[in-house]
């Protein structure tokens, strides 16, 4: 697996108030004089990180400049300010070349940060244009918040990368299916909870405890707002369980219980992929009546900011199981 890009330096950089985009453009190239480059560019898409705020900015930053090595881009940061009245239009700019290492080769990529004022701001579609690499993907990432189904900007949009654990209430669920049937939609909770619904089908692998899938009756999922609800829309859709079986509660980390009977026989059995603390390892257990019971502890992913990202920039196809635990989750949030 390739290693991702270590404390990224500015190579060289650029900034300037009320600047045009072609002003822009032009220093971005000039950036990019060949006795500055310490390698080829190496660019698979390019990423555009809409944000409400520099905190917003900055933590999603962190994430990029991790996976630097393993996802190179060019990056454009749009800060949209859109309390302005006309004289307050504009553009500030900043244009950062970047370089480092990644698993021993010399790699550098772009990093273009827009503070966009008046008008501008309810068109960014317009304004990114200009900024994106010819036949690579063109990813935008909204930080901290959805975009309106009718935003200008999902028109410039090959994917759309989100995390629904930002929002903090269910209603982005209505949103989020609204916008997959339009773009392709890449979440970002959903790649952290991959870690918990591998674990919980690996539990039915075994020649003991696969007969109990078509007997499971219930099912509990415990964490935050959003990610509890995706895994048990996720559950729900993929054993075909009544959502008045499928039980949500709040709690810090991700939990899931499942419950059934043996059809052929009758046996209970129990099937949890469980995190007890803030300790990252998450605990997987079966009990089976009258068979054997097991348990197992596995190591979560380093919580750095890129965990997620890297995932989610190596998925940009549609992805209908995600579509589906959307719907379901809907049906779930409705019943809690």
């Amino acid at each position: 697996m390739a290693q991702p890009l270590t404390l990224p330096v500015t190579l060289s950089s650029w900034s300037g108030a009320q600047v045009r985009v072609a002003e822009v453009l032009a220093e971005l190239e000039a950036l990019r004089r060949p006795e500055l480059m310490p390698a080829t560019r190496t660019s698979v898409l390019t990423l555009v990180v809409v944000a409400s705020s520099r905190d917003a900015l900055g933590e999603a930053m962190a994430g990029v400049y991790e996976l630097g090595g393993r996802h190179p881009a060019r990056v454009l940061c749009l800060l949209p300010d859109r309390s302005g009245d006309g004289a307050s239009s504009g553009l500030d700019a900043e244009v950062r070349l970047l370089g480092g290492e990644a698993e021993g080769q010399a790699v550098w990529f772009e990093d273009v940060e827009l503070v966009v004022r008046g008008e501008a701001a309810s068109h960014l579609d317009s304004l990114i244009e200009p900024f994106t690499l010819a036949d690579l993907p063109v990813v935008v990432w909204f930080v901290g918040e959805l975009p309106r189904v009718d935003d200008p900007l999902l028109r410039a949009a090959d994917v759309v990368m989100v995390d629904a654990r930002t929002f903090g209430d269910t209603e982005c669920f209505d949103v989020l299916t609204e916008l997959a049937r339009r773009v392709a939609i890449v979440d970002l909770s959903w790649h952290r909870l991959q870690p918990w619904r591998e674990l919980l089908a690996a539990l039915f692998e075994s020649p003991h405890t696969r007969p109990y899938l078509p007997g499971i009756t219930s099912a509990r999922v415990v964490g935050r707002t959003g990610p509890r609800h995706l895994l048990a829309g996720w559950i729900a859709d993929r054993l075909d369980l009544p959502f008045s079986e499928v039980h949500v509660e709040p709690a810090t980390h991700v939990s899931i219980s499942l419950a059934g009977t043996l059809p052929a026989t009758g046996q209970h059995g129990t099937f949890e992929v469980l995190r007890l603390s803030d300790e990252r390892v998450v605990h997987t257990r079966t009990a089976v009546d009258g068979g054997p019971s097991s348990e197992m502890v596995v190591p979560l992913p380093p919580p750095t900011a890129g965990w997620g990202v890297a995932a989610a920039l190596s998925h940009l196809d549609r992805d209908p199981v995600y579509e589906r635990a959307l719907r379901s989750a809907i049906a779930v949030a409705a019943r809690h």
